[in-house]
């Protein structure tokens, strides 16, 4: 049986891999609560299907890309981590009100901070980034 929830890095990486090869379904089984609460870094996004609008459709300009989860801390049903993220523009869009043509990238560094419900999916996710140039 496939474990369910967060508990160690070892399921973040998991869930990061799932991102990464845009498997909606496996976030949604696994690691994300049906109605989660995504404070994303342009806005604040309800439930699967807002969250699922959000990464593929408002992203659609870019292919995202997570690395592997940083600076791991876990306290009573939270997470902290930091992770670097690479955006590569497979058309003209724009990131955070700046423009990129496409086959430019955008590198930055993003703290999360996810509050877990009994199961161990993220029923809370705040992310804040920081560009790094």
């Amino acid at each position: 049986m496939n474990k369910i929830g967060i508990s160690t890095a070892a399921d973040l990486e998991a869930f990061f891999q799932a991102f990464n090869k845009r498997d909606y379904d496996v976030l949604f089984e696994k690691y994300m609560a049906e109605d989660c609460l995504w404070h994303a870094s342009e806005r604040v996004l309800k439930g699967k299907r807002e969250i699922l609008d959000y990464w593929t459709k408002s992203h659609s300009a870019f292919e995202e890309t997570l690395g592997r989860p940083e600076n791991v801390v876990f306290g009573a049903d939270r997470v902290y981590l930091q992770v670097k993220i690479r955006l590569y523009f497979v058309e003209d869009g724009l990131f955070h009100g700046r423009s990129y043509k496409k086959g430019d990238i955008c590198q930055f560094g993003c703290a999360d901070y996810y509050e877990l419900d009994a199961a161990g999916r993220i029923r809370l996710g705040l992310v804040y980034l920081r560009f790094f140039d």
